[in-house]
C-alpha cells in the first residue's frame, strides 16, 4: 500500500488531487485512522487511464521544459508536477499517444489554399511545425505548416488571399496560440506529425519522442 504523497508522486498528480481520487472512491484506497492509503496496483492502472488534455498553458510550458528550456516563472510545485508528468513518459507504452492526449488543447487549427508562388513568404511569417520544420526531417510536400500568434492568421488571410480548405486539402495549416514561442518544442511538433496519421509522419513524431526521453532536460 502507498501513501497518498507516495501515489501522487508515483503518478505525477499533486497531493491534493491524490487524496481527492481515494476519496471519491477513482482509486482503490481505504483509510487508515484518518490518512488514505492506496494500493500500489493502482499505479500502473492510473497510468494506463487515457490521459486528459493538459489546459493550452500547461501543454506549452511542459514541451517547453522536455527542450530544456527555462521557466522560472512557473512555481516550483507546478514545475515539480510537470517534471513528474514528463518523467512518467519513459516508462509509458504509448509515448506518442500520451503526447497528443497532453497537446490535444494546444491551440486551433485550420487548413487554407494559397497559391504556390506565396508559399515561400508564408513559411518566413510562421514558427514552422510539424511537416514544415527541417527537424522532421520530411520534404514538406509544399505544405506550409506552423503557428502564428492571435491576430497574425487574419493578417496573413488578409495579405495572401488564402481561402479556407477542408482539413488534410490545403496547401498551409495554420496553428493559432497565445503562447507560441519563436521555436516550436519538439513535443508539439510531434504532435503535429501524428496528427497528420500517415505512416512517414507518424516515424518522425515518434523519433523526436525518442530524441526527448532519451536526452531528458527537464
Amino acid at each position: 500500500m502507498l501513501s497518498v504523497a507516495e501515489f501522487a508522486g508515483a503518478v505525477g498528480v499533486s497531493v491534493a488531487r491524490a487524496r481527492q481520487l481515494a476519496a471519491s472512491g477513482r482509486v482503490r484506497a481505504v483509510k487508515v485512522g484518518s490518512q488514505w492509503v492506496i494500493a500500489d496496483s493502482e499505479v500502473n492502472r492510473w497510468r494506463a487511464l487515457p490521459s486528459r488534455p493538459m489546459s493550452e498553458r500547461v501543454a506549452w510550458t511542459a514541451a517547453a521544459m522536455a527542450d530544456g528550456q527555462s521557466v522560472d516563472w512557473l512555481e516550483s510545485s507546478e514545475r515539480s508536477r510537470l517534471r513528474k508528468r514528463l518523467g512518467s513518459l519513459v516508462e509509458s507504452s504509448d509515448p506518442m499517444g500520451q503526447v497528443q492526449a497532453w497537446m490535444r488543447s494546444r491551440g486551433d487549427v485550420s487548413w487554407w489554399h494559397a497559391d504556390t508562388d506565396s508559399l515561400p513568404g508564408l513559411a518566413d511569417r510562421v514558427r514552422l511545425s510539424g511537416v514544415a520544420i527541417p527537424s522532421a526531417g520530411l520534404s514538406s510536400g509544399g505544405l506550409v505548416e506552423g503557428y502564428l500568434l492571435p491576430g497574425e492568421l487574419e493578417s496573413l488571410v488578409a495579405e495572401y488571399w488564402l481561402v479556407p480548405a477542408e482539413p488534410g486539402s490545403g496547401e498551409v495549416v495554420g496553428r493559432v496560440s497565445s503562447f507560441v514561442p519563436e521555436r516550436v518544442p519538439r513535443l508539439m511538433v510531434a504532435a503535429d506529425l501524428a496528427d497528420h496519421r500517415r505512416s512517414r509522419e507518424v516515424a518522425a513524431a515518434e523519433r523526436l519522442i525518442g530524441e526527448v526521453l532519451e536526452e531528458r532536460l527537464w
